[in-house]
Formats: C-alpha cells, sequence, structure tokens
C-alpha cells in the first residue's frame, strides 16, 4: 500500500472542513498548521470526533488550538511539579547509598536484586558518558579515576526513568529506609509512584497529549475508585500521587495557577483531565 500524498496548507484546511470543522479564521489555521504539523495535531483531531474522520457538530479550528494551548500550559506546569521530585528521589538515593556502601556502591553488585538488570542501568549510564567525552565531569573522573564515578555523580546522568529502575532494582532493605527518609512513604508505593510519574514527565517532556488521555501505567491509590473507575486512568490519579510526594509550597503554587486557568481559560474544562467535580476535596 503507498502512503498517503503530502498535502499543503490549503488542502490540509479544505480535509478539516470535509470532515465537519468550522474554520473560524482562516489567517490563524494557516498560521497555525505552518508552525505545528497536522500530525501532530491529529491525536486532539480524533478526540473532538463523534464518528470515524468527522467531527462533533460545532467545532471549531479556534477550539483546536485553544485545547492544544491548554495541554502546553499544562505540560510546563507539570514539569514545574516533577523537577523538585525527581531532585529529591536523586539526592536521597545517592546519599544514603553513599554514606552507607561507599562512593562506588554504583559497581556493588550485592546490593541489586537483579545482576542483569544492573547491568542494562550500567551500560545506560556508559552511553550516556559516551555521548559527551568532553564533559569536564566525565572528563575528570577518567583522568583521575579511571573512568569511575561515585553515586552521587551518576544519578545526575540517568535519567528520571532509569533511576526509577535503579531505585526498584536495590534490596528491599535499601529501598524502605530510601523511601522513608524521603518521603515518609512505603517503598513499594514510592517504587510504583517513580515510575508512573516517569512516564508522565517523559509525555510533558516529549509535547505528548494529555487531553482526555487515558494512561495504560497508573498510580495504586485507593481513593481513586471515589469518584469513577475511569478516573484511576487519566492525570488527575497521577496529581494526587504528584501533592502526595511534592512540597506544600510548591502545591499550592501549582494549585493557585490551576484555578487562575480554571476561570480564565478558553476551552478549558479540568474534566477533560479526569478531575471530578469535588476536585478541591482531593487536592486543595
Amino acid at each position: 500500500m503507498e502512503l498517503k500524498s503530502a498535502k499543503t496548507i490549503s488542502e490540509q484546511i479544505e480535509l478539516l472542513q470535509e470532515r465537519g470543522i468550522i474554520i473560524d479564521n482562516f489567517d490563524l489555521a494557516s498560521k497555525f498548521l505552518e508552525s505545528n504539523n497536522y500530525y501532530r495535531l491529529n491525536i486532539y483531531f480524533h478526540k473532538l470526533m463523534d464518528l470515524p474522520d468527522h467531527f462533533t457538530k460545532g467545532t471549531t479550528f479556534s477550539q483546536i488550538v485553544n485545547i492544544y494551548e491548554n495541554d502546553k500550559w499544562f505540560r510546563s506546569e507539570l514539569l514545574l511539579l516533577l523537577e523538585p521530585i525527581e531532585i529529591k528521589i536523586r539526592t536521597q538515593i545517592a546519599y544514603f547509598l553513599g554514606l552507607t556502601y561507599g562512593p562506588d556502591v554504583f559497581y556493588n553488585e550485592k546490593i541489586y536484586k537483579s545482576i542483569q538488570r544492573q547491568g542494562e542501568i550500567m551500560g545506560t549510564f556508559s552511553k550516556e558518558i559516551q555521548r559527551n567525552p568532553k564533559d569536564p565531569v566525565v572528563k575528570h573522573h577518567f583522568e583521575k579515576y579511571g573512568g569511575k564515578f561515585p553515586i552521587w555523580v551518576i544519578v545526575e546522568y540517568l535519567s528520571f526513568n532509569t533511576i526509577s529502575k535503579y531505585y526498584n532494582n536495590l534490596a528491599e532493605s535499601n529501598k524502605i529506609i530510601i523511601a522513608k527518609n524521603s518521603f515518609d512513604l512505603n517503598e513499594h508505593l514510592l517504587g510504583q509512584w517513580m515510575h508512573v510519574l516517569s512516564v508522565l514527565r517523559n509525555i510533558c517532556a516529549h509535547y505528548g497529549y494529555l487531553f482526555r488521555r487515558e494512561y495504560t501505567l497508573r498510580p495504586i491509590i485507593a481513593r481513586a475508585s471515589k469518584w469513577n473507575s475511569k478516573a484511576n486512568y487519566q492525570l488527575f490519579a497521577q496529581l494526587l500521587v504528584t501533592k502526595r510526594l511534592s512540597e506544600p509550597k510548591t502545591w499550592k503554587r501549582f494549585i493557585v495557577s490551576l484555578e487562575n486557568k480554571i476561570s480564565t481559560g478558553k476551552d478549558f474544562s479540568i474534566h477533560d483531565y479526569g478531575f471530578p467535580t469535588n476536585w478541591q476535596i482531593f487536592l486543595s
């Protein structure tokens, strides 16, 4: 089967009109499609269709633009929330392991549940430092320590996803202490939540959509069933976890920003992100 032919901006607009969307501002539509790949917008198009290749009656292109911009706003807010959580986890892992087992703990096979998994993580770290051999930190450790790195340096070169895998591969006794010291939390919950939030962080960092998204990986949290079963798969459940791991000041700033967005944002509905009507009870 041959691939579809490329379309000009005018042809893209004509196709959208054929599918029932109202182009309420042709200049806006043209300029927006010049800057934002049609395929990138495709997920938003489909979320606003009532039949295959047919938009719900009354859908406008300006509505698409507003929803797209709302997602951009939400991604930025989530990254601001997730950054200090990620940094704290890195810090606590390095602090505890470094003091308990020494600076070269990363290479100590005895503290891991799976040596094979640790080998994969070490391979990931090796690829990361080989990508930029002129990095002053990398260069220093090769010249002075023969390419061996202390744990507090290593954690800064691993992605959040890899940090999650690293934590989950630690012996349970170590995970318990790190979880307790970091967030006064059960080690199993912290491990699972790290995995969930690392995926969310990657979605945000790579400009993924959030609008009406259902996540295949969802956090373990009992209260989700109190509003509806579907909410477990949406962003709201992940925000409950984020709240639990955030500092009060950071979380309060987010809530103020969210409330402002609710009152002023165009085509912004928190229900499109899985929020129940009484969401303030859970998040404020």
